[in-house]
C-alpha cells in the first residue's frame, strides 16, 4: 500500500509525528516552514510518501502565476529525506505531483542526508557548495582542524576583553531592530527580505540557539543557530560595523554548544557563490565541501511553454532562474 499526502502547516502535530524516525534538519520542520510562510504567504506543506516500510519527506510552498501554480522548496536545505533506499520513489513522486497540476517544480536537496534512489541524478543541477562539520570529532581535534588563522582570531577574542552575551530578549531586541538595516547594506538578495514577523516567530523558537557578543554588555552583534537531534544549521550572523571582530567566536561558541547537545553535524551553509570568500571563510573552519544541487522539474510542458512565452523567458534556458518565467 502506497500513501502519498500533503500535511498542511494547520496539523503541526501530524507534520512533527511524520518527522519521525526520518534524519532531519530544521529546514524540515514544521516551525522553520511556518515561519517561511509568515514572509511568503504561500500555501506550505509536508509531502508525505509511505510504505509498508519506507517514508520520504519534503516541504513543498505553492505559487501562483496567473491561473497556475508552481511549488518549490521553501528557504533553507531541505529536500527529500527517508528512512531507506525506493528506487521507483521518483515514478511515484511525478505521478502524485501531476495529479496536482503543477506546472514545474524547483526542489533544492540536502547533500547531507541525500539519498541517490529518490531521483535521477542527471537531472539535478550543483549551484553552490555547503560545508559541513563532524561534531562527534571532540572539542581538541576540531581546535586542530582550524586553520592558523582561524586559532589565532580566536585566541586574540578571548583577550579582547569582548564577552558573550546569552540574555535572550536583548538579543532578540537587537536582531530585530538591526537586521534589515544589515541586509540592506549588503545589497543581499530578496529571498532574504524576512518579514518581521517571521523573523520574531524564528527567534523565539526552542529549537533555536542565540548568541551574542559586545563589550560591557553592550550587543554588538548575534549568530543564529537551528537544530534538530541530527544536525545544527547556521542560519544568520548580524552585527553593527565595530561588531564584525565577534563573527569567528561567535560561530565557535555556536559550534560548542552544538556539539553539547550532542548533535552530530554542524552545516555552515555556502557562499553566496561557488568558492567566494564567505565560502573560505567557513572552509576554514576545517570542513567539509560538499557538492549543493537541485531538481528543476517540469510538469506539464505545454503550459510551461506558454507562460515562458507570456514574459519572453527561454523555455528551453535551465541554467538559471528557475522557473525563467519567474526571473526576477
Amino acid at each position: 500500500m502506497v500513501i502519498q499526502e500533503l500535511i498542511p502547516l494547520d496539523s503541526p502535530s501530524k507534520w512533527q509525528q511524520t518527522l519521525t524516525g526520518i534524519q532531519h534538519t530544521f529546514f524540515h520542520t514544521w516551525e522553520n516552514c511556518k515561519a517561511m510562510y509568515l514572509s511568503s504567504k504561500f500555501e506550505t506543506y509536508l509531502y508525505h510518501f509511505a510504505t509498508d516500510d519506507i517514508k520520504i519527506i519534503c516541504p513543498i510552498a505553492e505559487r501562483k502565476f496567473s491561473d497556475y501554480v508552481d511549488i518549490l522548496t521553501p528557504y533553507g536545505f531541505s529536500g527529500f529525506v527517508g528512512n531507506g533506499d525506493l528506487p521507483e520513489f521518483s515514478s511515484h513522486w511525478k505521478k502524485f505531483i501531476k495529479n496536482r497540476n503543477y506546472v514545474c517544480g524547483y526542489i533544492g536537496l540536502n547533500p547531507i542526508f541525500d539519498n541517490s534512489t529518490y531521483f535521477n541524478h542527471d537531472e539535478a543541477q550543483q549551484y553552490n557548495n555547503i560545508y559541513i562539520l563532524d561534531l562527534t570529532l571532540t572539542e581538541e581535534e576540531l581546535l586542530k582542524n582550524l586553520s592558523k588563522n582561524r586559532k589565532r582570531q580566536i585566541k586574540k577574542w578571548q583577550k579582547s576583553g569582548s564577552n558573550y552575551i546569552l540574555e535572550k530578549s536583548s538579543l532578540i531586541n537587537f536582531f530585530l531592530d538591526n537586521y534589515h538595516d544589515f541586509v540592506l547594506d549588503r545589497k543581499a538578495a530578496s529571498v532574504y527580505n524576512f518579514s518581521k514577523e517571521t523573523l520574531s516567530f524564528l527567534l523565539n523558537l526552542e529549537n533555536i540557539l542565540l548568541v551574542g557578543a559586545g563589550n560591557s554588555n553592550k550587543v554588538e552583534a548575534v549568530s543564529v543557530f537551528g537544530y534538530t537531534p541530527h544536525v545544527g544549521d547556521f542560519l544568520f550572523n548580524i552585527s553593527l560595523p565595530e561588531g564584525k571582530q565577534h563573527s569567528v567566536a561567535l560561530l565557535w561558541y555556536g559550534i560548542t554548544q552544538l556539539k553539547s547537545l550532542n548533535i552530530p553535524i554542524f552545516n555552515f551553509g555556502g557562499g553566496i557563490r561557488e568558492n567566494d570568500k564567505l565560502a573560505e571563510f567557513k572552509e576554514r573552519f576545517g570542513s567539509q565541501k560538499l557538492p549543493l544541487k537541485c531538481l528543476k522539474e517540469i510538469y506539464n510542458p505545454e503550459i510551461y511553454q506558454k507562460l515562458c512565452q507570456q514574459v519572453n523567458a527561454d523555455p528551453n534556458d535551465m541554467t538559471g532562474y528557475f522557473p525563467p518565467y519567474r526571473k526576477p
